[in-house]
């Protein structure tokens, strides 16, 4: 069954790892438009693309339309694993990201206010991530 959906409901998430203390926000609901989310895919895998050529490579920082929320990918290492030379690649490394969670706005003349933070992750959980989103993108009919 194919769903002709534009948009998607979405509530974004920030948590702070435990060990760190303990920090929790979320967004206001929000749509967030099927384009948007195949941009988010695009983006990553443009990224991880760019550390192959320059460990050093910062990507623009990716807003939604409805400015749900930003991320920017930083610097990082990326590695193709020996047994998967012939798909050239990427499968092991880590990169810096920075992530923002638009919390809202205190009334409709203030500028929107943005909650998150920076921290490294690792290559197969952004593969994992954006695996997931395209899983939930075909069931929509919305595959790219």
């Amino acid at each position: 069954m194919e769903i002709d959906k534009q948009d998607v409901d979405l509530i974004v998430e920030f948590h702070l790892d435990s060990h760190l203390g303990y920090v929790a926000v979320k967004s206001q609901p929000e749509l967030i438009s099927i384009q948007d989310l195949q941009r988010l895919i695009k983006y990553f895998e443009e990224h991880i693309a760019q550390l192959q050529e320059n460990p050093d490579s910062e990507s623009y920082t990716f807003v939604t339309y409805g400015l749900n929320f930003q991320v920017q990918d930083l610097a990082g290492e990326v590695h193709i694993n020996p047994s998967n030379l012939l798909q050239k690649l990427p499968d092991d490394g880590e990169f810096t990201i920075r992530f923002m969670v638009n919390v809202g706005q205190t009334n409709v003349e203030a500028s929107r206010t943005y909650v998150g933070g920076e921290s490294v992750v690792k290559l197969a959980n952004i593969h994992s991530f954006t695996s997931l989103l395209q899983a939930v993108l075909t069931k929509l009919g919305c595959s790219q």
